[in-house]
Order: structure tokens, then C-alpha cells, then sequence
């Protein structure tokens, strides 16, 4: 279990989402800031900031993915760029270790949306790393959202 009282969370949540409303489409902006002591999560229609030219990013994107009737997944997306081999291992090790504190921060910023759809507490949670290199270019089970809530 993570600690995740051990950073700073700031939610903004983006009209016209509220902090239950709605499931489908609903997308998170991470920003890890001063080391993960400040956590940015930001919540809305859209990612922020995204910017497809680019070759990396060290935000973390995520959303919900709708199947079909009360099925769901939450991915989350990790671009570790188009640098060279021990660059892209280490931005891989940096996003491996803050990634149990970004889930942490999504899933307890956003509680009330959960506590509103307890359904979504069994939601497996995948992460998505994307690299130019095979090794580090691979999607990951994180369990499910359960795991990460804090009491």
C-alpha cells in the first residue's frame, strides 16, 4: 500500500464534469511536482497539455474505458520517449516508481466519484508504457482500484 498521505493533491475537476459525474470518457491529467511532494490531478472531458508532437512527457494520462454494461478499465498512459537506451530506462524506473502514488492520488482525489459508483472499485487498472524500445514498451497490470483507497 502506498503512502498517499504522504504528498500533496490538488484535484481540479474541468466542467462540465462534477465529482460524480459522468464515467464514461472521463479523463485524468497527472503531474508529479517538486519531487511528488505536489500532485496535480486534473479531471475533465480532455486531456491537458497534450501534446501528440512531442516525443515525452512526464505527465501520466488516464481514463476510463467502457465495455459493456458495468465493465470498465482504467488505463493510464506513460510516454517515455524517443531518447537513448539508458535515458529511456531510467524515465522507465522514475514511472514505475511514482506510478503507485499517481494511482493512488487518481483513485483517493476522486473518491467521491467511486463511493458514488462502488461498481468501479473492482476496475482492473492497467498502465500503458510507450517507448520506442521493446523493453520498456509494454502495458502492466496494477491491480484493482480497491487496492489503492485509503481508509
Amino acid at each position: 500500500m502506498v503512502d498517499f498521505n504522504s504528498a500533496k493533491v490538488n484535484v481540479i475537476i474541468r466542467e462540465p464534469y462534477t465529482s460524480t459525474e459522468p464515467v464514461r470518457f472521463r479523463k485524468y491529467t497527472v503531474e508529479h511536482n517538486d519531487n511528488s511532494k505536489v500532485i496535480d490531478v486534473i479531471i475533465g472531458p480532455e486531456f491537458e497539455d497534450l501534446d501528440l508532437s512531442t516525443v515525452s512527457t512526464d505527465i501520466i494520462y488516464g481514463q476510463w474505458f467502457w465495455f459493456v454494461q458495468d465493465i470498465y478499465q482504467l488505463n493510464l498512459f506513460a510516454f517515455i520517449g524517443d531518447y537513448d537506451f539508458s535515458t529511456s530506462k531510467e524515465r522507465y524506473d522514475q514511472f514505475l516508481a511514482k506510478m503507485p502514488l499517481t494511482i493512488s492520488s487518481i483513485v483517493n482525489g476522486d473518491i467521491e466519484f467511486l463511493n458514488n459508483r462502488p461498481i468501479l472499485k473492482n476496475t482492473p487498472i492497467f498502465v500503458r508504457f510507450i517507448s520506442t524500445y521493446p523493453d520498456f514498451n509494454k502495458i502492466a497490470s496494477y491491480g484493482v482500484v480497491r487496492q489503492y483507497i485509503q481508509d
